[in-house]
């Protein structure tokens, strides 16, 4: 038996928790930012994807929090201009889904998690030394779909520079070998696929 759900009278969370079941597997963009008052930032989105080729383009959307509130990656890309995306690994998984956890403001996500900031080439946000690939940006422009809870911030940053930190994960033709890379990718609820496996992770 089929069912309806009508988008303009259900609840939006009941939506965005099928929606994010149904449009899956999704890449995960795990952001580096830093603050202008130098503390550096980390944190997973999985509204986030490649869309320009010539440019290179990334975009992601930072939700506003339920009070309102904007993420601290969004805050610091406004005043800072620039994001490094690191690529997520099957042994970066716990540590990735740990940086999700909010913090203060104040407070680094990389010391919280055991990882490593390293400086990038072309940006002041900081990369993950730990991560197999970097890519640093500078932010285009930040697309507001509106004031309201949960309402999207869809930020795009001009791709400036890669850094492949380990290059066995590359194919003879340049690109990432799927057999070696171990891709990590974001499933509904609290699961992950892991190059063809699901992974459960619970927030505490």
């Amino acid at each position: 038996m089929a069912k309806l759900i009508d988008c303009d009278s259900a609840d939006a969370r009941d939506v965005y928790k099928l929606l994010i079941s149904v449009i899956a597997p999704r890449p995960i963009g795990w952001i580096s930012t830093i603050s202008p008052e130098g503390v550096a930032n980390l944190a997973p989105f999985s509204f986030f994807n490649m869309m320009s080729m010539n440019p290179a383009v990334f975009a992601f959307s930072a939700s506003l929090f339920s009070d309102l509130t904007k993420k601290d990656t969004l805050i610091n890309i406004e005043q800072t201009k620039c994001f490094v995306h690191n690529l997520v690994t099957e042994d970066l998984l716990l540590p990735m889904h740990r940086s999700a956890e909010k913090l203060t403001y104040n407070k680094s996500e990389f010391t919280h998690v055991g990882l490593t900031p390293i400086p990038s080439t072309k940006i002041s946000a900081p990369r993950v030394k730990e991560a197999k690939i970097n890519v640093e940006c500078e932010l285009i422009k930040i697309v507001s779909l509106g004031e309201k809870a949960g309402n999207g911030q869809i930020i795009f940053g001009k791709v400036l520079a890669i850094h492949v930190n380990d290059d066995s994960i590359l194919s003879d033709l340049g690109d990432c070998d799927p057999e070696k890379i171990q891709y990590v990718s974001r499933l509904g609820g609290n699961n992950y696929l892991l190059g063809g496996r699901i992974q459960s992770e619970r927030r505490e």
